[in-house]
């Protein structure tokens, strides 16, 4: 009974935290819609939007996607080159909608590995493409910043609030902590069995863990793998270059969809590569919040760096295209990938279960 009835007290904070999250959503699309100097107010004012901008905006996302379906493809391709560029496309999407639905964006890695090994892909070249690809997303997003900050550094100075500069620094240094922590973890074996093994004994010793020295034999096999798909990847230095191109393209495609929507609003004054570089800040800050998208924190980040670009009667509807062509869009076209993964998945397993028990 008692047990039952500590079952019944708990708190279901997963439930709390998805209903917070829905309900933060919902209410920032309805305040910017609805507000003063918000979407209705913009659509009443007479303002001529250009939909050939907005539509410019939305090819620029696509073909985001697109890019990174092919750097998925270039990087598993080498270790199975039975996978083609559809199946790329499909752990692209099924990435896409685990990282807008998650917080911190940490779902999509390991669904994206989960996807592929579905496909035949093994597990440890699956895990080495993806830190592999994530690295030179970071690498290149922190040179971005680092760029706009050297060419454009009194930009920066003018506009930004003491708030807003504490913000991109951690955000700068989070970007850098990262791509240290993942240097070590892709390429110094001993220092990452010995860091993860002492978590093990950890959890070990509080009865958090069970059988700690078979699953640290394990991790060893594992990682041994791993870095040797790493290596093996590295040493081909076409593909690593060809990579960093690609992805320089992806993100300065991607940081063009504020420059259309500003160019759709008639600011004929707006200069593309200062858009460019305010956009790799509010990418850069926004992702330090640990909630699906950054909600809240990337509409804020959005209104510091373009605040001098939009005026009080469009930022908010600028925020409000900006999320819609980058965000929600890409949960409502990438959601059909992640149903079918989840149903092809389930179908795979009770066909596994159904062929275990015809064996025993």
């Amino acid at each position: 009974m008692s047990g039952a009835k500590r079952k019944r007290s708990s708190i279901p904070w997963g439930l709390i935290f998805n209903v917070f999250i829905v309900g933060l959503t919902i209410g920032l699309i309805v305040f910017f819609i609805f507000s003063k100097d918000g979407f209705i107010d913009l659509l009443n004012s007479g303002l001529q939007i250009n939909v050939i901008w907005l539509i410019v905006g939305l090819v620029l996302y696509f073909l985001n996607i697109a890019l990174d379906t092919y750097i998925i493809y270039l990087f598993v391709r080498r270790s199975t080159p039975s996978f083609t560029l559809w199946r790329a496309l499909v752990v692209s999407m099924v990435g896409q909608f685990y990282c807008a639905v998650t917080p911190s964006a940490s779902g999509g890695q390991p669904m994206q590995v989960l996807t592929m090994t579905r496909m035949g892909v093994k597990t440890s070249n699956a895990t080495a493409a993806l830190i592999q690809k994530f690295l030179v997303w970071q690498f290149t997003l922190t040179g971005y910043s680092v760029l706009a900050m050297t060419l454009r550094f009194g930009m920066f100075v003018e506009n930004l609030d003491p708030a807003m500069w504490v913000l991109t620094v951690i955000g700068f240094m989070g970007q850098v902590g990262t791509i240290v922590v993942l240097l070590l973890a892709s390429f110094n074996k001993n220092v990452t069995t010995k860091v993860i093994g002492g978590i093990f004994k950890l959890l070990g010793k509080i009865r958090i863990l069970k059988n700690v020295d078979e699953k640290i034999k394990k991790l060893d096999e594992s990682l041994t793998n791993f870095h040797n798909c790493n290596k093996d990847l590295n040493r081909d230095k076409k593909l690593v270059i060809k990579v960093y191109v690609v992805t320089f393209i992806q993100l300065t495609v991607l940081f063009l969809v504020p420059y259309c929507i500003a160019k759709s609003f008639g600011k004929e004054g707006v200069q593309m590569f200062d858009m460019l570089c305010a956009q790799s800040f509010v990418s850069m800050v926004s992702g330090l919040v640990p909630l699906p998208g950054g909600s809240g924190a990337a509409e804020y980040c959005f209104s510091a760096f373009f605040g001098t670009v939009f005026d009080e009667a469009t930022i908010k509807s600028a925020i409000l295209i900006w999320r819609c062509i980058t965000y929600y869009l890409t949960i409502i076209i990438s959601l059909p990938f992640a149903a079918v993964r989840k149903k092809k998945v389930a179908v795979e397993d009770a066909a596994a279960g159904a062929g275990a028990s015809a064996a025993k």
